[in-house]
């Protein structure tokens, strides 16, 4: 599937938080290939309520590729998977909406 680095945004099979169960969902890479395994940050779609956690993503805030819908990147939804199960590529934040993602979670373990 070739390699996975910081920034991309790829459909995996994302846990529920009770562990009983997952959804195929777009999710941000944070991390760069930790051997067999990776750090994610889940997105949803404009369905849930803003909230400290989130980011907001207009579908045009990214490049090499788009997403369908704006979307809110959760930044309190992180996971390490297994890079195997990541099924595609979606496309990847542009460099300032990367940052801005970076320092609110940051400011999340740093309360």
């Amino acid at each position: 599937m070739g390699t996975f680095t910081k920034g991309q945004i790829v459909m995996y099979p994302f846990p529920f938080t009770n562990l009983k169960g997952r959804k195929l969902r777009p999710c941000l890479i944070l991390s760069n290939e930790m051997r067999d395994d990776i750090l994610l940050c889940q997105l949803t779609s404009l369905g849930i309520q803003k909230d400290e956690f989130t980011v907001f993503l207009d579908k045009n805030e990214t490049v090499n590729g788009s997403l369908h819908k704006d979307s809110y990147i959760r930044c309190n939804m992180l996971f390490t998977g297994e890079k195997k199960s990541i099924n595609f590529k979606v496309c990847s934040l542009k460099n300032e909406k990367y940052k801005e993602v970076c320092d609110k979670i940051a400011q999340i373990i740093s309360k």
